[in-house]
């Protein structure tokens, strides 16, 4: 069993401090995603690290069809992205590594476009909200 299969069952509401800690890893490796930096050497090693750290904390959703994919991203106005919840970013995330292994070079293409990119910025933002959040109740 690979690790991709072993963990896409989780609740993504809440998420435990050891996915936490996999959004801050994945958010790490935003830079490795920037479409103009993506034709190096690391292109493989950076999309298996990002898989495995993604399936390794437990991010993978199964339930990603639920949601509204829009086939197209490249169309997508970026401020979309930032519209997305947690649970859609991490789905969308799960889309994209689900259909790379069944459609070639589906996650480098998903890198071209900015996909990844947005998305992962959009993990900082949530992650950096839930932190004014955590602080502001810690406050009051």
């Amino acid at each position: 069993m690979n690790l991709f299969s072993q963990y896409m069952t989780r609740t993504i509401m809440n998420l435990n401090n050891y996915q936490s800690d996999g959004i801050k890893k994945l958010v790490a490796l935003k830079h490795e995603f920037i479409p103009f930096n993506f034709d190096g050497t690391r292109k493989k090693e950076s999309i298996d690290q990002f898989i495995n750290t993604f399936c390794e904390y437990q991010l993978a959703d199964n339930d990603y069809m639920n949601i509204e994919l829009n086939s197209e991203f490249h169309n997508i106005n970026a401020t979309s992205f930032y519209q997305l919840t947690l649970e859609k970013v991490l789905k969308h995330i799960t889309h994209i590594i689900w259909t790379d292994k069944v459609v070639p070079n589906y996650f480098h293409e998903r890198v071209r476009d900015n996909t990844v990119y947005h998305l992962l910025n959009r993990l900082e933002r949530l992650d950096l909200e839930d932190a004014i959040k955590s602080t502001k109740t810690i406050v009051n």
